[in-house]
């Protein structure tokens, strides 16, 4: 069966394609594309025009000089044999050139797709730095790659995932500084995937994990091209998907979303002191409302004598026990963050700080929750936001609620048991090979100059100091 008609026969009532059919004696040619899917100012120009030109040559020759030379078209363009790889073609927005008699088509690339310039990353903004973030369109995400990473030993690998979506994902990985048997890992994964869409990253994030029941991501989802630039020259891979502008980094530990981009860029000595702070409120984050609730429930004589009687007076009046005032305290909490999020962004954040300063004020003046849990909620709520990835940021208000009940119920035994589960967890996790916990434990002196803190340039390049 000719291409043409094997292509009519399953684009039949379909709007949405074009079909020009071009005789000039006996040469026929049918041409297909998308409607509004493709640049027709290029068709007419690079196509249609040498088509209906007048040719001097046989049919023979002109036939020669299309399918064999490759010269007659001013654009560049591509021969498929196959009839489901130029349907592919079609539907991804080529226009795809069938001459009658031949089984193979001609994909030409003049998509033209709907997306957003380049703009300021919204989740990892930084004062001094780069100001790029990814796009929905992975060409231009690739480019952006292409323009921090000027090497021949940067690798592209093109995967088509998704029966229904068909997304275009790709591999990119420095070759001889990426672990060979990571590459190999990955890549395997990905041919493995059998799903009708991807829609997004995140559906890919998922698809790739193994340990779906852990709170603590895998892969480090990043907006930001330089980023994604320093993890491969790190030896880590990437992976680029369209349609989406957050992209994902492997493998990922928790160091990895203890990282900011403004670390960097700013002078070492105050990376350093704001990492370390980081991670102070990281643990503070995950179990001051805890330790209160089980101090003030289990065990009141661990408080001085002052503040036991200030926290008794304060409480005195509410007649809820601490862990249902803690919980009604971080689900209002929750709650507002939420809205904040939905709320446009000009004025999502001050509606919910000013709205939880207002309820937290009434609430405690109507003797519904004590001050101490406000401040204590306020605090904690503040310390998550330091974390700078946010899917940490849920991890952390996650178990933060898991932990809360069991220091209700147990006390502060019972917190303890609680942090040593989540310590064991870590442990026991992996991303790709590498340990969670990388490098503390297992400890990697060469790995420390930028963990904790971060070492200036010069130590960490090998130079020495003048």
């Amino acid at each position: 069966m000719e291409l043409a008609q094997w292509l009519d026969e399953r684009l039949r009532d379909r709007p949405d394609v074009v079909s020009q059919r071009i005789e000039q004696g006996k040469f026929v040619c049918t041409v297909y594309y998308m409607l509004d899917a493709i640049n027709t100012e290029s068709l007419q120009m690079y196509v249609l025009r040498p088509l209906l030109a007048p040719y001097h040559g046989s049919d023979e020759e002109r036939l020669q000089d299309i399918l064999d030379r490759r010269s007659f078209f001013p654009a560049t363009y591509t021969l498929q044999p196959k009839p489901e790889a130029v349907m592919d073609g079609l539907l991804n927005g080529q226009a795809v050139l069938c001459i009658d008699g031949q089984a193979a088509g001609l994909l030409f690339s003049f998509q033209q797709k709907a997306m957003r310039s380049v703009s300021v990353p919204e989740s990892e903004k930084t004062i001094r730095g780069p100001k790029e973030s990814f796009v929905e369109d992975i060409w231009t995400n690739l480019s952006l790659v292409r323009q921090r990473v000027k090497s021949d030993r940067l690798v592209v690998e093109a995967f088509v995932i998704g029966t229904d979506s068909r997304t275009d994902v790709m591999l990119l990985y420095m070759q001889g500084t990426a672990d060979d048997e990571l590459v190999k890992t990955v890549r395997t994964k990905l041919q493995a995937i059998r799903t009708a869409s991807i829609p997004d990253s995140s559906y890919l994030e998922e698809s790739l994990d193994e340990r779906l029941v852990s709170p603590f991501p895998k892969m480090l989802n990043t907006e930001r091209p330089d980023v994604i630039a320093s993890s491969l020259f790190e030896g880590k891979i990437a992976l680029l998907t369209d349609g989406s502008p957050s992209n994902l980094v492997a493998p990922a530990t928790l160091l990895s979303f203890m990282q900011s981009s403004e670390d960097y860029y700013q002078r070492y000595f105050y990376s350093s002191w704001v990492r370390i702070m980081r991670y102070v409120f990281f643990g503070l984050s995950l179990v001051l409302p805890s330790a209160y609730v089980a101090i003030t429930t289990f065990h009141p004589e661990m408080m001085p004598y002052n503040l036991l009687i200030s926290v008794a007076s304060s409480r005195d009046i509410v007649p809820f026990p601490a862990i249902l005032e803690a919980l009604i305290m971080e689900v209002t909490f929750e709650v507002m963050r939420e809205a904040g999020q939905r709320i446009p962004s000009v004025i999502g954040q001050t509606i919910s700080i000013v709205g939880a300063i207002v309820i937290g004020d009434a609430a405690v003046q109507a003797g519904i929750v004590s001050a101490p849990m406000v401040i204590i909620v306020a605090l904690t709520g503040i310390s998550s936001f330091i974390v700078p990835h946010f899917s940490m940021t849920l991890t952390v208000r996650f178990l933060r609620f898991m932990l809360l009940f069991v220091s209700a119920i147990f006390g502060l035994l019972g917190l303890i048991v609680g942090v040593f589960f989540v310590y064991i967890h870590l442990l026991s996790m992996d991303s790709f090979g590498t340990p969670y916990l990388s490098p503390f434990i297992p400890f990697k002196a060469d790995q420390m100059k930028d963990a904790a803190g971060r070492f200036p340039w010069k130590k960490r390049m090998g130079a020495k100091r003048t």
